[in-house]
């Protein structure tokens, strides 16, 4: 294992406080080493939205935070936020790229061969085997190319984590229903909640009620689906569905495949 100053848990505590040296690469670095002396499983298990969740929770780090009526109790650190990321995305690199990594620390800086960066560059016909620095911005696209042995096209967009796709959709909902519909009252002197009843009776007619059940129908059904996925989930990781169990998920999806485009 990696000798370094500190634990993965102690850099991430100072990192999210640290606000000056928040997009060091030296930081990163060292997160990355860190990472490398962890013996936790849920780097084993190479399920990087865990390994993101685990250094959340070491640093005790819950991202925007809402009270139940969707006020906000705690902002995002964005940098934070970032930082984790890279330092996840570098050591994915090294880990599964092994020898064949293409990112090397040096001199406070992430090096890389110009060649692997851009492989176009004009600067390639007289020095080959140029080394230039990597921008931390670069950082997450890079490892993802180098894994995947395929260079990004200009106007690819990179998929972000299905658990912050599926948090934003929960958040941006509960604080478009909440906020500035006047259905909740806040008492700021007391700093007190309350329903507005009256204003749900306003609001809330057949369109509105129909639509929420929907929705409720369906977060109900991708729950039972997911359910399912695990009780019927084997060692291998593979999910092996009774025929009949199956064909009734397929029915209750029905009324809202209208929403995907099924190829």
């Amino acid at each position: 294992m990696t000798t370094i100053k500190s634990d993965l848990k102690t850099l991430l505590i100072n990192n999210l406080k640290d606000i000056d040296n928040a997009s060091s690469p030296a930081t990163i670095n060292n997160l990355v080493l860190a990472m490398q002396n962890e013996t936790n499983d849920v780097f084993k298990l190479q399920d990087w939205d865990k390994v993101r969740d685990y250094c959340w929770n070491l640093a005790s780090y819950k991202g925007l935070d809402k009270d139940k009526l969707g006020f906000i109790i705690a902002e995002r650190n964005n940098l934070f936020e970032a930082n984790v990321l890279r330092a996840i995305s570098v050591y994915k690199e090294q880990k599964i790229k092994g020898g064949d990594s293409k990112i090397q620390f040096k001199e406070k800086s992430f090096i890389v061969k110009l060649a692997d960066y851009k492989p176009d560059h004009k600067d390639l016909e007289k020095s080959p085997n140029k080394i230039v620095k990597l921008p931390l911005s670069e950082l997450i696209n890079f490892s993802d190319e180098s894994i995947s042995g395929v260079k990004k096209t200009k106007g690819t967009v990179i998929k972000p984590l299905f658990n912050e796709v599926v948090f934003n959709a929960v958040e941006g909902f509960k604080t478009s229903i909440c906020k500035g519909t006047q259905l909740i009252k806040y008492n700021k002197k007391e700093n007190t909640y309350g329903f507005n009843y009256e204003t749900f009776i306003d609001k809330f007619d057949g369109d509105v009620v129909k639509d929420l059940n929907s929705m409720k129908d369906f977060i109900e059904l991708i729950l039972d689906v997911n359910e399912t996925a695990i009780a019927e989930a084997t060692e291998d990781g593979k999910v092996k569905v009774d025929k009949e169990i199956s064909d009734v998920h397929i029915v209750e999806f029905k009324p809202f495949a209208k929403m995907f485009k099924v190829s």
